[in-house]
């Protein structure tokens, strides 16, 4: 199985740059899916979620969420930090963890994921990862808080990874925060 993803962000209304950033990165049969939502907003944030980013790319993968999220700690150390949600798919098992305020929603098989409370880069407690069989036509979305706690997946029932993501945005989406979806949907061989 594979993922198709897509995914749409945008910056708080009247700033011209994003506290939140996407990661989708193939390597070795593995697939890293991270969305980061770095603490408030304009260009300090921008900075923590490029610098967040930055260090997910150069990750090596395979890897565990736990090494992951470990690899975001330490980079983000001293900063204003970020809260992130992270996710490893090796075409069949999805594993899964993340800290903060970033969620995930499923459409299929569930993945019943509970972010750790706290904040990357400050002390925080320990990432309790899951793990979940995936199948094909399972649809997977990450969010941050710019996006209202009430989304819905089945709103999305029946719509292409890219319609979604516009509905997501329109429907559930705040001016008042950075605003990040990312749809992945699973396909079969």
């Amino acid at each position: 199985m594979r993922l198709s993803t897509t995914h749409r962000t945008r910056p708080r209304e009247g700033e011209q740059v994003n506290g939140d950033a996407v990661l989708v990165r193939s390597e070795q049969g593995y697939t890293l899916l991270a969305v980061v939502d770095a603490l408030g907003h304009g260009p300090v944030a921008a900075d923590v979620a490029g610098k967040a980013l930055r260090s997910l790319a150069q990750a090596p993968l395979p890897s565990s969420v736990e090494a992951l999220v470990n690899v975001l700690h330490g980079a983000l150390k001293g900063g204003r930090g970020a809260a992130a949600m992270l996710a490893l798919f090796d075409g069949r098992f999805l594993h899964c963890g993340g800290v903060g305020n970033v969620d995930l929603r499923t459409l299929g098989t569930r993945v019943p994921v509970f972010p750790t409370p706290g904040i990357l880069g400050q002390p925080c407690r320990k990432v309790h990862p899951l793990e979940a069989t995936l199948a094909p036509g399972d649809r997977l979305i990450f969010f941050t808080d710019g996006l209202s706690s009430r989304l819905d997946p089945l709103t999305t029932q029946g719509l292409s990874p890219e319609a979604a993501c516009v509905l997501l945005m329109e429907r559930y989406g705040r001016s008042t925060d950075d605003a990040t979806v990312l749809v992945a949907d699973v396909e079969g061989e």
